[in-house]
């Protein structure tokens, strides 16, 4: 059995306001890069299902990494700041502006990694690339 370094993950599921896709995407993908920066986040990925819906898979060193980097909360309808707003919360309450409905995020341990990392062409060998 192979563990990877990733400790911990956090898979989100939303559903999107009508005609919010584009904006989700992007506010999606600018909150992962700030993460990533900010927080130590390992990546995620972003996927829709058949339903139309979006989830999201993220990765973490740890739980204790997780949790510090949540600063905003949906109640009700609106996004609410639980910390001192910073960059983050601004990108955060643009995702969730988008948000029809969110499902609460599930929690995974690793127990074991047979995902095959994606290449990407930087990651080809020169005489591969077509």
């Amino acid at each position: 059995m192979k563990l990877s370094r990733t400790g911990f993950a956090v898979v989100y599921q939303w559903r999107i306001k009508a005609g919010m896709g584009a904006e989700f995407r992007a506010a999606w993908e600018d909150l992962t890069a700030w993460m990533e920066q900010r927080y130590g986040a390992l990546g995620a990925r972003l996927h829709r299902t058949d339903n139309g819906t979006f989830v999201a898979y993220t990765q973490w060193p740890d739980q204790r990494a997780w949790e510090k980097s949540c600063t905003v909360q949906k109640e009700g309808d609106a996004p609410v700041a639980v910390a001192e707003p910073d960059e983050g919360d601004r990108l955060s309450m643009r995702l969730l502006e988008t948000v029809e409905e969110a499902w609460s995020p599930m929690f995974l341990s690793t127990v074991s990694d047979r995902l095959v990392p994606e290449q990407t062409q930087l990651d080809l060998p020169r005489d591969a690339r077509h």
